[in-house]
This record gives structure tokens, C-alpha cells and sequence, in this order.
């Protein structure tokens, strides 16, 4: 079995490089529109600039996995801004996905947590703007449906059943082309493992597990147990898992510098033995590829894995 591990967003060990900067929408409004307009597109290029250098830098030292930042755009998706992504950045978005490919990368994205196809209708037609604008990113680099825009199954609202419900009768007004993309990840307070795997066969998408937010929010059954359904959904897509670790017992949910061994080496095994050819694991901690190269020094120790790379192994 291969593992692939990858990381989130900003590379630590480069110096002063974010793909994240910003222009708010209240600095936009104090200048005349046409100055507003060219600043906002100037940040995200070279946001789109310091992504590249990650994905040289990523590929320098093995790494065949990385999650893109949302924020690389700003105010892309804003209603009184709205940026043609596709279009503007038209040479940036095929360079950047060039490269990748040819370096066998595997890039990812995840809008953040208000992005809810299961709210009110002014919150779903705005989870579909964003979605839309993720998606112009990754179509833009010309990658395949491995590029995913991963989310969560969204909110409660007083009534799970009836929330759940609700994704079902508004997951039609998602573009097909957004859809083909989509995985659907369990979260640390309202929708367990068990509940998002259910929706993700319903959906007929891939089922994204996070570890962490299982030992949170957990399943009457393990991910251990669930595995093998879960990597059905995956089909012939390679599965990709989240993985953190808690910062401390008394802020269990907020992430740790670096990655704990304990709880990650039985599922890996167990993807093993199910006969897994490829997993990828997104690293989510604040070290970032720091804790990346950490985690593959300890997994290279033990018996029968073998370190082929800064950020491959075989087991």
C-alpha cells in the first residue's frame, strides 16, 4: 500500500510566501471601483504567485499531496464584487495545474464552514457561489475529479432529520460539473461518521474521514469497521482521510502542532489489510509540512513501512 501524505495550505519552511492575502470588502468600498477592482485581482495573483512556489517547493521534497488555500481569490465570490476567476486568471490556474500533474500532485480544496447546502435559501445560494468559484479554480488547472472540494454535511437547525432532508431536496440546484467534485466529511459536533457515510452513498459521493472529528462526535461504530464502506464511495478515485491531533484534553477539538502516532498507525494498518492500493492523508496541523516531514520520519521506523519519498511511503 502506498501513503501519500500531504498538507494544508501555506508552506512553513518557506519564507514570507501566503496564498492567503487579503482585500477586505470595506477597504474595496473606500476607492473608486476600477482601482478597487485591479488591487483585489493584483492580490490574487500573487497569491496564485505563492501557490506556485509552494508546488515547487512541495515538489523538491516529495510531496504529492496538498490542499489549496479558498482565500486565494479575494472578494471572488462577494455579490457586489464577483471576480471571473476562470477568465482572469486564465494562464495562472493552467500553469499552476500543469505542473501539478506533471509532478503527479494531487491538489484539494475545502471552503470553510459557512459554505451549507442544508440552510436557508439566501445560505445555499451562497454555498453554491462559493462552490462555483472553487471549482473555476480547479477546472481552470485542467485537473480530474481526484481535485476535490470537500464540505461538511452543515448544520442542525433544531432538527437533524429534517436538515438532512434538506440537502437532499437542494443538492439539485448544485451545478453537475461542482457535483462531480464534491466529498462529504463528518464534523466534530453534528453529523458523525456513521451519518455522513449515509449521506455520502445517498449522494453517491465520496465519504471524506476525519479521525479527529471522530474521536469527538463518534459513531456507534469505528472507522476501523466502517472502512470498507467508506472506501467504496470512493470508487476509483484514491481515498484521502484527514488527520489532527488534539492540542490538549481541554481544547480536544482545536489542533496540535503535530501529529500523534498512537491512533493513526491501526487505521493505516487497517487499510492495509483491507487491501487498499493508495491512501492519501491530509495532514491538518498547525506545523504544516514541518509536521509532515515528522510524521513520515516516525511511520518510515516501523517495521514494513518503507520512506520512498519526502512525503511517500509503502507499507
Amino acid at each position: 500500500m502506498i501513503i501519500r501524505l500531504g498538507f494544508v495550505s501555506i508552506a512553513m519552511a518557506i519564507f514570507n510566501n501566503t496564498p492567503s492575502s487579503t482585500f477586505t470588502y470595506k477597504l474595496f468600498s473606500q476607492r473608486p471601483r476600477e482601482e478597487a477592482m485591479q488591487r483585489a485581482l493584483e492580490i490574487g495573483r500573487k497569491n496564485l504567485e505563492a501557490t506556485q512556489r509552494i508546488l515547487y517547493y512541495n515538489a523538491a521534497h516529495g510531496i504529492r499531496l496538498f490542499r489549496l488555500s479558498s482565500s486565494l481569490i479575494p472578494l471572488a465570490t462577494h455579490p457586489d464584487v464577483q471576480i471571473d476567476v476562470a477568465t482572469e486568471y486564465r494562464d495562472e490556474l493552467r500553469k499552476l495545474g500543469d505542473f501539478a500533474n506533471s509532478q503527479g500532485i494531487r491538489l484539494s480544496m475545502h471552503p470553510n464552514q459557512f459554505t451549507l447546502l442544508n440552510g436557508s435559501d439566501s445560505v445555499v445560494e451562497a454555498a453554491i457561489r462559493d462552490l462555483h468559484y472553487h471549482a473555476a479554480i480547479l477546472d481552470g488547472m485542467g485537473l480530474d475529479e481526484s481535485a476535490i472540494i470537500n464540505i461538511h454535511v452543515g448544520g442542525m437547525y433544531g432538527d437533524k432529520a429534517a436538515a438532512t432532508e434538506r440537502l437532499f431536496v437542494k443538492i439539485p440546484e448544485v451545478p453537475e460539473h461542482v457535483i462531480r467534485r464534491l466529498t462529504f466529511e463528518n464534523d466534530d459536533k453534528t453529523y458523525t461518521l456513521e451519518e455522513t457515510l449515509a449521506v455520502s452513498k445517498r449522494l453517491q459521493r465520496p465519504c471524506m474521514l476525519d479521525l479527529h472529528h471522530d474521536w469527538c462526535n463518534p459513531s456507534a461504530a469505528s472507522p476501523i469497521e466502517l472502512l470498507p464502506d467508506i472506501a467504496k464511495t470512493w470508487g476509483d478515485i484514491p481515498m484521502k482521510i484527514h488527520v489532527s491531533s488534539p492540542k490538549d484534553e481541554k481544547e480536544f477539538r482545536s489542533h496540535s502542532d503535530y501529529i500523534e502516532l498512537d491512533q493513526l498507525i491501526p487505521f493505516l494498518k487497517s487499510c492495509k489489510e483491507v487491501g487498499l492500493p493508495r491512501i492519501d492523508v491530509m495532514i491538518e496541523a498547525k506545523m504544516k509540512d514541518l509536521a509532515l516531514f515528522m510524521l513520515a520520519e516516525q511511520l518510515g521506523k516501523i517495521r514494513g513501512v518503507k520512506r520512498v519519498d519526502g512525503g511517500v511511503l509503502t507499507w
